[in-house]
């Protein structure tokens, strides 16, 4: 491909990894510019355009100096691009200035600026000015383009304050007074601020002028590699204006911008031997041709590369002036054209050199000289000599006998319809104007994006935890990156920020330049660690690859992240849920590649080993989500779509005990251990190491290292395998060897939940209203309606316990088990919360009936709103609710009626579950039938009591809650690591009933609570500031550990066989339901699934409807439906 130089040579800006031109010759440029072009590259020089402005390196950045042009061998250092605007208002163009050798504007920091002092001499302990601010616009000139005469030199002056500016000055010595500039004796250059009114500067201000740029000769070197835009290049190509095509407007063409070639310069050193490419110069024979082509005369010699022996230079054949003339124009004009030949050699040790020209050639008509005019950008061609045909045949059997050894432009000749390229023999202009091109190049780049790097080896480029300590400083490239051994089924690289790379373009200034820019290679995780990188890649090749650096390697396969990847801004460490950190523990299984059954466990000493024992780590967050890796700010998320800023969470793991917390810390001996001082605990980032399968588990997880984060050097978890008790152990992150753990969820459920097959569920409808007893397990006690008349008190509905042999008949010992907040609560189905009831009964809903009257409905009444219309009603299920009495301790009687000694009592109340609220029947509604309870009257005669907030619940706000409820039950298991595998009712299943919890604790599996249980036989709530888990789930603080039995419809039903609703009645018998008085209606009846076992039209005053034994739901028409147990 051919690219224009002055396209490649911003290629080369901001780019450490390019060195730019090292010229032969920079010759002294010319103060002659009467305009400004933006498109243009200048020197910025003084009254004499012997000394210039250049941009150099100073530690970790850049300076200034003022340099003689003469003795700089970088000319790119001394290149400005100059670009201007206009502001509202303002008195002359506002001036940017951008370095073409780093591609760095001019810009300071105001806040670098020392007042400036007239008297003082400006030395290097005032500190040289830095380009490392904001301030670059500078006013300089007055316009842009002059009447006549060159512009001549003037201060830079930045504004940064209405009436403050900064300016550069010298370290010339003061000549007070001068308002010219009398800088020679120092090249150094400072930042000052002054007053905006300041006009004298005492001859040290820095004035400049735009300079056209002088000549530079180039070397070989800096052909072949583009002016140091392609630092391995090793051939180029010119292109021209006007462009000659053959057939066209030429019969030749051009022959230097039609073929490519490879520059070289001689050295009659034997070391050049076998080092040729790397520094372009051959072996070459002292007398007739080193002392021409040099690197310091300025000479080269122009292999042509066309596949024919390109590799051996000093076989093949070169371009030179030919021994003939252009046909046509032998007779007049006499045109010399160009051909090609090879080199005589001579035989020497260690390699043959160099020696002359083919026979009958001149080996000065091989040398080539190429002047480049940066500012202008174009090159001028010569030639060293040439031959002219002579009038008589020569001895040596050749005419062309007479040299022209004067240095002769290459020029365009024009001739009747066409041009052709030839040597300009007498002074005059060139008539073409040459630029540098690409020549055959490998170089190419890659799209900005998130990558993982390969190796031929498979290897990935990374930091690995034992190299992160690296990332740091300027030589973090060199020490961080490793290439990386990474088994698939013990890693995933995608998960692991550090194992990517964003790569970013370094020019885009236009797609050509984007085509073969360099990229900037920034580690994902580690943003520090990067480098600007020229890749490469063969025709067809399948890899690119980078000559030189990138640590020696040759072949890289580079593949972008997955979209997945990209935008994960969890990725890389561990990030829980924090709806689950207050009720979730975890398990840390050790990675090995022998035992995947291995956890953290603790021995008697509190020390910390992976073995059998298994610990329950709770993970405290120690820190919110803080950003980490490579800044993703706007201009990265516009060049990267879907990158998203990664984001870690610090972690401080502990243990809950009766006693109090227990915290990971380190004792003297470098041990890791349980302490319960939580200052002393340690916090950890958790970074996954490996994604791995164990053979225990269905699918690979991750595995995490624990990163100790310590204020003054961070270390990791290790284990010492010295010997069998596999210790933790503190070490450092150098270490290789990195100990890595899944981080398993405790599944082990924390309440019971009534949904299996032990629970009598029904499939397709495991959370339905369940039926059950509730068994105390080592008594063997039932729950029940309280039937000891030393506990009962007139007016409340106690619960009671007894032995079944003692239950009185009358009283139930089954339990309506209702769900409650399973799919509400955040947490529902960890600590599903429940309604325990009995005695249920239910209103049906009864529908809107319209006006029946016969009259006219006018002014939009209709038959619905006319005020003869029946409102709809909602049904309601009404129940005596298992509640605890705590809310009531404060009310009148409360020690007698809510309280046995110091606890809290729990007992039923009559309640009505309507919609989403639950209304508490009290102050004589409780007395009334369904058919007469009405909502609107509930509601009115509560606000006027003051007991609405008390006595009316509302369910939607309260049961989307994990907290606690005194109408609601949950069922803690008191051996939690083996209730899921449990398939019969005993221990292993059984739990405590909870109810309420200490204010501090936790709303789920808290530490402190109050459960059920027996105080001298009558049936309390432990107190919760007291009563712990581990000492009740023990039998501790006389707290009833529980099992369950399937209830029976038969110990729900109420204490009659008749009940009357209205002038209707219902008798349960044997296999039937007799319904009397309910002629013409219509009666439903279900049983306890809900599912209708009858629906009929009674059509005489006594009715008997076959229904099956069990508890069943009555349901006539216009009447509360009732419940009755069929025998």
């Amino acid at each position: 491909m051919n690219k224009k130089f002055s396209t490649l040579a911003i290629a080369c800006m901001a780019s450490t990894l390019f060195s730019s031109t090292q010229a032969a010759t920079i010759s002294q440029g010319t103060r002659d510019v009467t305009k400004i072009e933006t498109n243009k590259f200048y020197q910025l020089g003084d009254a004499t355009a012997g000394k210039v402005l250049v941009m150099v390196p100073d530690g970790n950045g850049y300076t200034l100096k003022l340099k003689d042009v003469t003795a700089v061998t970088d000319v790119n250092s001394t290149l400005w691009s100059i670009q201007y605007s206009y502001s509202n208002n303002a008195t002359g163009p506002d001036f940017t200035f951008v370095n073409k050798g780093t591609g760095i504007p001019l810009m300071v920091n105001p806040g670098d600026a020392p007042l400036y002092d007239a008297t003082k001499t400006y030395a290097a302990a005032d500190g040289f000015v830095k380009m490392n601010g904001a301030a670059s616009s500078w006013k300089w000139k007055s316009s842009t383009e002059t009447q006549s005469s060159p512009f001549g030199t003037s201060g830079l002056i930045s504004y940064f304050a209405k009436d403050s500016v900064v300016t550069l000055v010298t370290g010339a010595t003061a000549t007070p007074n001068a308002t010219g500039n009398g800088y020679t004796s120092s090249e150094d250059v400072y930042l000052v601020k002054a007053h905006a009114s300041r006009d004298k500067w005492e001859g040290r201000h820095l004035r400049l002028a735009p300079i056209t740029a002088g000549a530079v000769t180039l070397t070989a070197k800096d052909l072949n590699t583009k002016l140091g835009t392609d630092p391995e290049g090793d051939s180029f190509k010119l292109g021209a204006t006007p462009e000659l095509k053959v057939g066209d407007n030429s019969v030749l063409g051009n022959v230097f911008a039609d073929k490519t070639f490879r520059a070289w310069n001689g050295n009659n050193s034997e070391a050049i031997v076998g080092n040729e490419n790397n520094t372009s110069e051959l072996y070459a024979e002292t007398a007739s041709l080193v002392p021409e082509i040099t690197k310091a005369n300025g000479y080269v010699l122009l292999q042509i590369v066309d596949g024919t022996k390109d590799d051996k230079p000093y076989e093949d054949t070169y371009l030179l002036a030919d021994t003939a003339y252009i046909d046509g124009t032998s007779q007049n004009l006499k045109l010399i054209g160009f051909g090609s030949d090879k080199f005589t050699t001579t035989a020497h040790t260690p390699a043959p050199y160099l020696s002359a020209g083919a026979k009958n050639r001149d080996i000065k008509s091989y040398m080539f000289k190429f002047d480049y005019y940066p500012t202008s950008d174009s090159i001028a061609v010569s030639i060293k000599s040439y031959m002219d045909k002579g009038t008589a045949d020569a001895t040596t059997g050749s005419e062309w006998q007479t040299t022209n050894a004067v240095n002769h432009l290459i020029t365009l000749n024009k001739l009747t319809s066409t041009s052709e390229i030839t040597v300009l023999a007498d002074a005059g202009p060139a008539n073409v104007r040459f630029f540098l091109g690409e020549g055959t190049t490998n170089r190419t780049s890659e799209n900005n994006g998130v990558y993982v790097i390969k190796n031929d080896k498979d290897q990935y480029l990374a930091v690995p935890i034992y190299n992160t300590k690296k990332d740091n400083g300027v030589n973090a490239w060199a020490n961080a990156p490793k290439w990386v051994t990474v088994k698939a089924s013990e890693q995933e690289v995608m998960n692991m920020p550090a194992y990517q790379w964003v790569i970013l373009k370094d020019h885009e200034e236009t797609s050509e330049i984007a085509e073969l820019s360099t990229v900037t290679l920034i580690n994902r995780e580690f943003a520090g660690v990067k480098q600007s990188i020229q890749l490469r890649q063969e025709e067809g090749g399948a890899y690119k690859f980078v000559a030189g650096g990138l640590h020696s390697i040759d072949s890289l396969d580079i593949k972008p992240v997955t979209a997945a990847a990209l935008g994960n801004e969890k990725l890389g460490y561990l990030n829980l849920d924090n709806k689950v950190l207050d009720v979730m523990s975890y398990k840390f299984n050790y990675l090995h590649s022998y035992a995947d059954d291995k956890f953290i466990g603790m021995n008697g000493d509190s020390i910390l080993y992976v073995k059998d024992a298994e610990l329950s780590f709770f993970m405290n967050k120690e820190t919110a989500e803080v950003p980490y890796g490579i800044t993703v700010d706007n201009a990265l998320k516009a060049k990267i779509s879907g990158l998203k800023q990664l984001k870690r969470v610090m972690y401080t793991p502990y243990v809950k005990t009766s006693k109090g917390n227990l915290y990971i810390t380190l004792d003297s001996e470098g041990r890791y251990k349980m302490t319960s001082d939580e200052a002393k605990a340690k916090k950890f980032y958790l970074k996954e190491n490996n994604f791995y399968k164990a053979e225990s588990v269905e699918a690979a997880r991750p595995y995490y290292a624990f990163i100790n984060v310590a204020a003054t050097d961070s270390t990791k978890i290790g284990s010492a395998d010295e010997d069998l008790s596999v210790i933790l152990k503190d070490n450092v992150l150098e270490e290789t060897r990195t100990s890595a753990f899944a981080i398993v969820e405790n599944n082990a459920p924390l309440y019971r939940r009534f949904n299996t097959a032990l629970d009598g569920a029904v499939e397709g409808q495991e959370d339905a209203p369940k039926l059950l007893k509730f068994k105390e397990y080592y008594r063997g006690e039932y729950l029940m309606d309280e039937n000891n008349e030393k506990f009962k008190n007139e007016g409340v509905c106690y619960l009671g316990i007894e032995r079944e042999d003692k239950v009185n008949p009358k009283a139930g010992l089954s339990f309506v088990v209702d769900t409650a907040t399973i799919d509400n609560a955040p947490n529902g189905k960890i600590k599903p919360q429940y309604f325990i009831y009995v005695s249920q009964s239910e209103k049906i809903a009864e529908p809107a009936k319209p006006c029946e009257l016969d009259h006219e409905h006018l002014n939009g009444i209709t038959e619905w709103t006319c005020p003869h219309a029946i409102p709809a009603k909602p049904g309601f299920t009404r129940a005596k609710y298992l509640v605890s009495f705590a809310d009531s301790l404060k009310a009148k009687d409360a020690d007698k009626l809510y309280q046995f000694g110091d606890y809290t009592r729990v007992g039923f109340v009559d309640a009505m579950h309507i919609g989403d609220s639950l209304y508490v029947l009290t102050n004589g509604f409780e007395e009334l039938a369904n058919a007469d309870l009405d909502t609107a009257k509930i509601k009115a005669a509560y606000k006027a009591a003051k007991i609405d907030a008390d006595y009316i619940i509302d369910l939607k706000s309260e049961l989307k809650k994990d907290a606690h409820k005194n109408y609601t039950w949950s069922f803690r298991y008191i051996n939690p690591d083996k209730a899921a595998a449990a398939t019969v009712e005993n221990l292993d299943v059984a739990f405590l009933i909870e109810s309420d919890k200490e204010a501090s604790d936790l709303d789920v599996a808290p530490i402190n609570g109050a459960w059920l249980k027996s105080q001298n036989g009558c049936l309390v709530l432990s107190d919760s500031k007291s009563s712990t888990f581990e000492n009740a789930r023990t039998g501790g603080d006389n707290a009833l550990v529980f099992n369950i039995e399937i209830g029976s419809e038969d110990d729900m039903a109420t204490d009659n066989e008749t009940i009357a609703t209205s002038t209707v009645s219902v008798v349960a018998t044997n296999g039937a339901v007799i319904v009397k008085g309910a002629e013409g209606k219509k009666v439903v009846i279900s049983n306890v699934l809900g599912q209708t076992i009858a629906n009929t039209v009674i059509t005489s005053n006594e009715a008997t409807i076959s229904a099956p034994a069990g508890y069943v739901t009555v349901a006539v028409e216009g009447e509360a439906a009732v419940k009755a147990i069929v025998k």
